[in-house]
C-alpha cells in the first residue's frame, strides 16, 4: 500500500498543489485550512481515498466541536474525516484522532496552562461551548485524555495486520523538533510512549519539524509544510509504502 503523506499545509495562506502522483491513500494530518475549507480542497484534490485528521487551526475562527462536524459535512466519499475513530483498509487498521494537549509533557500541568494559554494563538481563534466562550485548558485536556482513552483501547484489541495511528499533535518529545522550549512546548507534544510501542506506523503534524524514524518498532513520521518561508524539511512527494 502506498500513502501519501502531509500535513501543515497551512493553505490559507498559499494553496498547496501536489505533484501527480499514484498513491493508494492520502494521509492529511491536520492544519491543512480552517475549518472546512480543507476538506473541500482535499475532495478536489485527490480522487483516492483521504483521511482527514483535523487539527488545531481547522477550528480557528470557529467552534471546537461545531467546526468538526461541518468538516464531516463538507467531506465527500472518499474523504474520511475520523475523530477517535478507526478506518481498515486493507490489511491495515488506521486510528485517527487530533490528539491535543494535557499540558502534562513538561512536568507541570499548571505552569504548561497558563504559559501556553498566554502565547498560544488558539486561545484567541477558537470558540467552545454552548455560548461560544473562548477556549479553555480544560477544554484540551478533556480532548486530549479521550484521544488517549480511544487508542489505548484500541490498540489492546487484537489485528492481524498493520497498525497506523494519525494524531496532529506529536505523540512524543523524540520526534517533536526544538523550535519550542520551555512550558509552550507541551503544547506540541504528549508522552505517549506505551501507545507508540503498540503501533507499527504514527504519523502527525502540529510541530512544523518534518521526521521519519523509528522508535522501537514504530515508524514516526511527519511531513509539514509550514508557514510560507519556512523550512520544515518538507517532500511534497513523500509517499509511505506499507508492507
Amino acid at each position: 500500500m502506498k500513502v501519501l503523506l502531509y500535513s501543515d499545509l497551512h493553505n490559507e495562506f498559499d494553496r498547496f498543489i501536489p505533484p501527480d502522483l499514484t498513491a493508494d491513500l492520502v494521509i492529511l494530518a491536520g492544519d491543512i485550512d480552517i475549518q472546512a475549507r480543507g476538506v473541500l480542497w482535499a475532495n478536489e484534490t485527490f480522487q483516492c481515498p483521504v483521511i482527514y485528521c483535523s487539527g488545531n487551526h481547522e477550528a480557528y475562527k470557529g467552534h471546537l466541536d461545531r467546526t468538526l462536524e461541518k468538516m464531516k459535512a463538507a467531506a465527500a466519499a472518499h474523504v474520511h474525516v475520523m475523530e477517535n475513530e478507526s478506518l481498515i483498509w486493507g490489511n491495515v487498521r488506521f486510528l485517527v484522532g487530533t490528539g491535543w494537549t494535557d499540558f502534562s509533557a513538561t512536568g507541570d500541568t499548571v505552569a504548561a496552562s497558563m504559559a501556553c494559554t498566554r502565547v498560544m494563538t488558539d486561545f484567541k481563534k477558537i470558540r467552545a461551548d454552548s455560548n461560544y466562550r473562548r477556549l479553555r485548558p480544560a477544554d484540551l485536556i478533556a480532548k486530549n485524555h479521550a484521544t488517549r482513552e480511544f487508542l489505548s483501547q484500541e490498540l489492546s484489541r487484537p489485528f492481524a495486520g498493520k497498525t497506523f495511528v494519525v494524531t496532529h499533535h506529536a505523540p512524543v518529545v523524540e520526534v517533536a523538533g526544538d523550535e519550542h522550549d520551555g512550558h509552550v512546548s507541551a503544547a506540541y507534544y504528549n508522552k505517549w510512549h506505551g501507545l507508540v510501542d503498540q503501533a507499527d506506523y504514527w504519523a502527525f503534524g502540529h510541530t512544523h519539524y518534518s521526521t521519519d524514524t523509528v522508535l522501537g518498532s514504530c515508524r514516526l513520521m511527519s511531513n509539514q509544510r509550514g508557514y510560507p518561508g519556512e523550512d520544515c524539511g518538507f517532500d511534497p512527494s513523500k509517499i509511505i509504502e506499507i508492507v
